[in-house]
């Protein structure tokens, strides 16, 4: 299955991925964490036991990551579902790898949205962002943006359609990942996820710099 997905809800409806190895980023986090949180194997076998296991939790107080191909994805637990928050700029400006948010949920949502952005070692200061292409409402008028120099596979006329909707669908979120390397095409290794989760004596989710 090809995330970020509706099919999870507000769990999968957002994602990060992130280019290296998915114990090796659980750790990277946990160090950024203070050191006291716990890495673990996730035991998991379908995207139906990681919903059960994030949904519900308090503000990024689980993160779930999953190896698809040389990538791996971030879940997040929360009540409003993933959230990855300054991660995949962090990871840019800190491990020197290609991270991206994206979003995906249809137009029939209360909030539909395509989102993109990319951060890199070679992205812009201060936050290393390659590029930002929006297509959403949030409940008033549809918005389309972009920022950052366009890649050289983006066909710039589509970003004049008259309707904003139609200017970046989730075919063309997929299409766009692909060409920058993410392996779409293949399952999420969900029995080989690793959970980063706190301590048994924190209440209060992590302040991330």
């Amino acid at each position: 299955m090809t995330l970020p997905s509706e099919t999870g809800g507000a769990t999968t409806e957002e994602v990060g991925y992130f280019e290296g190895a998915s114990r090796s980023l659980a750790e990277w986090l946990v160090v950024g964490l203070d050191g006291s949180w716990c890495v673990r194997p996730a035991g998991l076998s379908s995207m139906s036991e990681a919903v059960a296991l994030l949904e519900g939790g308090n503000e990024r107080d689980h993160y779930l990551w999953v190896p698809v191909g040389h990538w791996s994805v971030l879940l997040t637990s929360g009540l409003a579902g993933t959230d990855v928050g300054v991660l995949p700029s962090l990871a840019a400006r800190k491990l020197g790898c290609r991270a991206m948010r994206v979003v995906v949920t249809s137009d029939e949502t209360l909030y539909p949205a395509r989102i993109l952005e990319v951060f890199g070692p070679g992205g812009a200061p201060p936050l290393a962002l390659e590029r930002s292409i929006v297509a959403a409402n949030d409940g008033g008028r549809w918005v389309f943006e972009t920022s950052g120099s366009p890649y050289a596979f983006e066909d710039l006329s589509v970003y004049k359609r008259r309707v904003k909707a139609r200017r970046f669908t989730a075919e063309m979120v997929f299409s766009y990942q692909a060409l920058l390397g993410v392996p779409v095409d293949q399952e999420v290794d969900w029995m080989n996820a690793w959970l980063v989760e706190p301590p048994a004596q924190s209440e209060q989710a992590p302040t991330l710099a």
